[in-house]
Order: structure tokens, then C-alpha cells, then sequence
């Protein structure tokens, strides 16, 4: 089901590249898969390497610059009344840094 998803997508978006992360991206089986799907499609594929994968540290802590460099996160501000919200949504989340 990822597959037939990340296929559709770079169907509809022309994009030519397919890059598999989080979690999930360590599963063999479906690295071999999305290889396989993208060398069909004519499409490069990159999975980052285990130790990026495991828990998306490379991602949280991109986001993290992002949103200190538009000043959501001011330095010394906020990070007192930070708090970790494990059963909070994607679609839930109010995006401000864009």
C-alpha cells in the first residue's frame, strides 16, 4: 500500500526521486520494493542510512531550525513551557512557519 501510494505520487508530481524515511524505512522488505517500483519508473531512490532512521532525530531536529530561523522558537523563550505531546497529530498541528 506505501508503495502503490509513493508511486501515485511521483505520478502526479513528475518528480523523478523517491526518498524513504522514518521508521518504517527500515524495513527491508519495503526498501527492496520501492527499489524496485522507482527502477520501473525511471526514478532514483535513497533510503538515509539505520541510525538517521530510527526515530526521525535528522527531521524533528530540522523542523526545530525552521521554525527557530521564523522565530517560533525564540531562544531562551519558550523552551521553558515546551512540552512533548506523544499522542498528538499531524493534522492537528498548526503550521506557523510557513
Amino acid at each position: 500500500m506505501l508503495v502503490e501510494a509513493a508511486e501515485r505520487a511521483l505520478a502526479h508530481t513528475g518528480k523523478k526521486e523517491l526518498l524513504l524515511g522514518g521508521g518504517v524505512a527500515c524495513n527491508s522488505r519495503l526498501q527492496e520494493m520501492c527499489r524496485i517500483m522507482c527502477e520501473e519508473r525511471g526514478c532514483k531512490f535513497f533510503v538515509p542510512p539505520r541510525d538517521l532512521l530510527v526515530d526521525n532525530g535528522s527531521m524533528i531536529a530540522y523542523l526545530g531550525e525552521i521554525m527557530f530561523n521564523k522565530g517560533i522558537m525564540a531562544k531562551g523563550k519558550d523552551i521553558e513551557i515546551m512540552d512533548i505531546n506523544p499522542r498528538e497529530r499531524t493534522d492537528e498541528v498548526n503550521v506557523r512557519w510557513r
